[in-house]
């Protein structure tokens, strides 16, 4: 893809573990609006759990498609901040990505092209070593919405991005058990896994998850349990989850990031 042909929507999102007591996120917004006026800031989300960069990779892979080719997507989930690490950019899907060098893009978008980001470019005078979010990543985003083409803002290409382990799920031999790893908690203490809908394979009802002795039946969606009662079933990620109706799954059934369930074949 030629570096001339970035086509910016003047969107760009931000997915941070800031959260939103603090003025972090507003700062950000400004450095952007201050050098392109006319951009378009869309929070997905600044409710990652603190250095979840797993989590963080989860959510904008989720969020992303549905934003306009040539929006640029900023990711600061940084547990890294201030030491050595890089800035990559990468362009993907005809979209354009910016977040640290920590395992975070490879995780969302595999093998890809990346570059590191000339920080020396970008970065305001007198940058902070522990705020690169409103220092360095919001002057590139604003440039790169502006119409600085993804290529154009990285000195180098990097063939050795860092890599997280990834979370996954492993099936038995016979096809009937899957041990899941827990992926996200979200808001309301739904508990998602590392396991998407597709991968069970038949009718969801021929599956439980099995947890603690309790087994907990798939369903449709929340409605079909009684208050307090917990189900499995496939979200709006299209993922596994599993839930409590009018509760939180995450504290009634003990599990956090990087637990792991069972999930059997009842037929």
């Amino acid at each position: 893809m030629a570096i001339t042909d970035w086509k910016p929507s003047g969107v760009v999102t931000l997915t941070t573990d800031f959260g939103l007591d603090d003025p972090y996120v507003g700062m950000m917004k400004g450095v952007i609006l201050s050098r392109f006026k006319t951009a378009v800031v869309v929070d997905v989300t600044h409710g990652v759990r603190a250095q979840d960069v797993r989590a963080g990779a989860f959510f904008l892979g989720a969020a992303h498609r549905y934003f306009p080719p040539g929006t640029v997507h900023v990711a600061v989930v940084d547990p890294g901040v201030g030491a050595a690490r890089r800035i990559l950019v990468a362009r993907a899907q005809e979209h354009c990505f910016l977040a640290p060098d920590n395992g975070l893009l490879p995780a969302m978008l595999g093998e890809s092209r990346y570059h590191e980001l000339d920080v020396a470019r970008f970065a305001v005078q007198g940058a902070s070593h522990t705020f690169h979010g409103r220092d360095v990543f919001a002057p590139a985003a604003a440039s790169i919405a502006g119409g600085s083409s993804p290529e154009s803002v990285g000195s180098r290409g990097v063939d050795d991005p860092v890599r997280l382990d990834a979370a996954h799920a492993r099936r038995s031999a016979d096809g009937r058990r899957i041990e899941a790893d827990v992926l996200v908690v979200d808001h309301f203490g739904n508990v998602v896994l590392a396991l998407s809908g597709d991968e069970l394979g038949g009718a969801l009802e021929a599956w439980c998850v099995v947890h603690r002795g309790k087994r907990i039946p798939f369903g449709r969606t929340y409605a079909l349990v009684a208050p307090g009662e917990a189900l499995a079933l496939v979200d709006s990620y299209g993922a596994v989850e599993i839930a409590v109706r009018d509760g939180d799954a995450a504290t009634q059934l003990g599990l956090a990031p990087g637990d792991h369930v069972t999930l059997e074949r009842r037929s």
